[in-house]
């Protein structure tokens, strides 16, 4: 058994073809097939079930390739430990980023990383929570930089970088637009707009509001854009919710049309999310500290505030 059978099963299992595991890795198709069957032949067991037009795993395979994509992690995990043996802040980091903090979050801190590190080499992809969770599992992300608390069940962790602050956006048709500070039990909520459900964002925004989707005329909006749903107020009216980093890229003549919530701050927690195992510390913890310095300071701060939770469980 070695390596290359095991991340050939375990992409086979993924795109379900041979043929596009061979294009995926640069291979021959009768390469793959021929590693498969001779991991089979030692195994002693059928991984995969042939008879459908799409390669399926069979019962046995699903469990064999749960186990044999910890080992390929860790594999890939021991390949970078040596690097990370160096007391230099080198090597290469793969982030993922949600969609509602990331086109704001990421021009604060890259620069002062390139200028700090010079020899990190970071990727960072947005996405769901729920694809950074499975990226990070196998491989394809160091870690995430998502909203919790979540409830996990595999072997990762989550540590805090900074608490942001829900602020309302008012139109200035809007009969609330001259009031300062905003009372969410006076929301009319079919005046709202909202994200795509299922976004930890929209979770966190329903639980402010302790309402549910699609109740009370609340329109949902198919995307996962702050900067859409801000442009819809500028130009349709009504109101939505800005993370406070979103908040610091608004035109000063747009500035009155923030509006704070009346009551206890209310926020979400942003943490650096990763395997318990990841031997990048030394580089995520580069990379955290960064971030930490890049924004306002009372952002790092978690007292008198009220983390909103989210919806999210680990599957």
């Amino acid at each position: 058994m070695t390596l290359k059978q095991l991340k050939y099963a375990l992409a086979l299992g993924r795109l379900g073809s041979y043929i596009g595991v061979a294009k995926s890795m640069g291979v021959s198709q009768p390469a793959v097939s021929l590693q498969i069957q001779a991991l089979e032949d030692e195994l002693g067991i059928i991984l995969f079930d042939r008879s459908t037009k799409n390669v399926e795993p069979t019962l046995n395979g699903i469990a064999f390739l749960e186990k044999a994509q910890s080992l390929v992690t860790e594999s890939k995990q021991l390949e970078d430990f040596a690097i990370q043996l160096s007391e230099e802040i080198q090597g290469e980091v793969c982030l993922g980023v949600i969609p509602t903090l990331s086109p704001f979050l990421v021009p604060l801190f890259i620069d002062e990383l390139n200028k700090k590190h010079p020899k990190i080499r970071i990727k960072i992809q947005e996405a769901i929570t729920e694809d950074i969770l499975q990226g990070i599992k196998t491989g394809i992300f160091h870690a995430g930089i998502i909203s919790t608390p979540i409830k996990l069940k595999s072997n990762l962790e989550q540590v805090p970088l900074f608490y942001e602050q829900f602020y309302l956006y008012v139109s200035d048709k809007h009969e609330l637009y001259s009031q300062e500070k905003i009372d969410i039990s006076k929301l009319d909520f079919s005046d709202v707009w909202l994200l795509k459900e299922g976004n930890c964002f929209m979770d966190q925004v329903t639980n402010i509001c302790s309402v549910q989707p699609n109740q009370n005329g609340i329109f949902i909006y198919e995307s996962n854009n702050i900067d859409a749903l801000r442009r819809i107020v500028e130009y349709k009216g009504g109101i939505t919710f800005l993370p406070e980093l979103s908040t610091l890229m608004i035109p000063s003549e747009q500035e009155e049309m923030i509006k704070e919530i009346k009551g206890k701050k209310k926020v979400r927690e942003i943490s650096m999310i990763s395997l318990k195992t990841e031997v990048r510390r030394n580089l995520l913890n580069a990379v955290s500290q960064v971030i930490k310095d890049s924004v306002p300071s009372q952002m790092l701060r978690e007292e008198n505030k009220e983390i909103v939770t989210t919806n999210f469980v680990e599957k």
